[in-house]
């Protein structure tokens, strides 16, 4: 899991690589709320583009959907998920995250994901 963020366009963008587990989602928010430069108030992208595969469950993804999220309830999140099943497990997220991230995006791409966000290349 590697770590991003731009202050000038206030984005955090969070991208995963290789196999990834329930553990590794779940370490999203504690992470990115000890980087020195987060803000509650920037948008978020998870970027699973790089992902080769792994064991995610419903579990987690339920537990993490319903954990408050560290953002601001205004904040914008969207998740680059360009593999049919993470992009499945994804809006499955989006669905159980309705009341604590009720401005997630499911999208395929990089750029996708910058226009949603109305962000500069």
């Amino acid at each position: 899991m590697e770590y991003a963020i731009d202050t000038s366009q206030k984005v955090v963008i969070v991208t995963f690589s290789g196999e990834i587990g329930d553990t590794d989602l779940m370490n999203i928010g504690p992470a990115t709320k000890s980087h020195p430069l987060f803000d509650p108030s920037f948008s978020e992208i998870v970027d699973f583009s790089a992902v080769a595969g792994g064991n995610v469950s419903t579990g987690a993804l339920q537990a993490l959907a319903r954990h408050e999220s560290i953002y601001d309830r205004a904040s914008k999140h969207v998740v680059i998920a360009p593999q049919p099943h993470v992009f499945g497990l994804s809006r499955m997220f989006q669905v159980y995250a309705e009341a604590t991230r009720p401005n997630t995006m499911v999208v395929h791409s990089l750029d996708e994901a910058r226009k949603r966000l109305g962000l500069q290349a």
